[in-house]
């Protein structure tokens, strides 16, 4: 069965995509400071250049967690969602989190399932106008649960980068000492 890729096509256009290069990049600007400030520890004989680092990384980990709280993923209502998203986005992006999620049981019943098969099934349902099948509360209990996962990555990572810089800044510069410098 041939997949289809336009779901995992990369939109630049997306909120989405600069939703998360946007995290991407706070993350990427983290290590090369970290890169700078050993390289100039090294270069100086002097690692309270990495402590300096350290502080850098901390602020920027201290904006990341502001961006991540500011956007306030947990709450995030289902309209506000489809302003940010699009309406044909968020079935989409619904599939490919359906598909990977129960990729197992999905198989057993047909296999090579894929996310055209997903959102062929989500509107079957909606063209079958079958009663059981609320949309908005279906929608509304998935995005809740996608955001929580996402959010609670976002700020694994934050505390990650926050304890790596405090721990820099404050710690780095007792390296000197047992190097002789």
């Amino acid at each position: 069965m041939k997949r289809n890729n336009e779901t995992w096509k990369v939109d630049p256009e997306s909120p989405v995509f600069n939703f998360f290069l946007e995290f991407i990049a706070y993350i990427f600007v983290a290590v090369v400071v970290f890169i700078l400030g050993l390289t100039a520890s090294i270069l100086f004989n002097d690692f309270t250049h990495l402590g300096r680092a350290g502080a850098l990384i901390t602020l920027i980990a201290i904006s990341m967690a502001y961006r991540d709280f500011y956007l306030d993923l947990k709450s995030m209502s289902v309209d506000e969602t489809i302003k940010f998203l699009g309406n044909e986005k968020l079935f989409q992006l619904w599939a490919v989190g359906f598909v990977h999620k129960k990729k197992k049981e999905l198989e057993q019943l047909k296999p090579g399932f894929n996310e055209a098969d997903a959102i062929e099934f989500i509107n079957s349902l909606k063209a079958n106008g079958n009663s059981e099948f609320d949309k908005d509360t279906f929608m509304t209990s998935w995005l809740t649960e996608m955001f929580d996962i996402w959010s609670r990555k976002l700020r694994k990572w934050e505390f990650t980068m926050l304890k790596i810089g405090t721990v820099l800044w404050a710690f780095s510069d007792l390296i000197n000492r047992p190097l002789g410098w």
